[in-house]
């Protein structure tokens, strides 16, 4: 039996390009986002931070945009491993310099963080999570910036 050569090919999926998250109120949650994490809260020019907004619009420095649309629905962004870790579905990626940084900024802010400051996870980075004002329990990584 001969075996085949598969030519390899690149994915065709690229990145994710756009995150839809329910909040209660867009503007409180796209506002406590654009305080501690810096975004610009006029980067859409459709849908900028608009008290009394339904819909809010913030793009990460990379491509990812983040649509923070009125909804009575929570998404917790989070589960529980088959060994009972609680994993975040939504982690963002940050420079190892400046995670000190923020995670005085989140302490500052009151944010509820979900682990005991900054955990190094070794060769996986250094982390935070936290729950943002709808609940989501998030992550901040420094793995691959060091």
């Amino acid at each position: 039996m001969s075996e085949q050569v598969v030519e390899k090919k690149q994915p065709y999926l690229m990145d994710i390009e756009t995150l839809y998250l329910p909040a209660k109120d867009p503007y409180t949650t796209a506002k406590w986002y654009v305080d501690i994490f810096g975004f610009d809260p006029n980067a859409s020019h459709h849908s900028p931070l608009q008290e009394g907004a339904g819909l809010v619009v913030l793009h990460t420095a990379s491509s990812l945009t983040l649509f923070f649309v009125q909804s009575e629905d929570k998404l917790s962004l989070s589960f529980n491993n088959l060994e009972g870790y609680n994993h975040a579905v939504l982690l963002f990626r940050v420079k190892d310099s400046e995670i000190e940084e923020l995670y005085s900024r989140m302490i500052e802010y009151g944010v509820e963080l979900a682990t005991d400051g900054i955990v190094d996870r070794g060769g996986c980075g250094r982390e935070i999570a936290f729950y943002d004002p709808d609940g989501r329990k998030v992550e901040l990584n420094t793995y691959g910036t060091w």
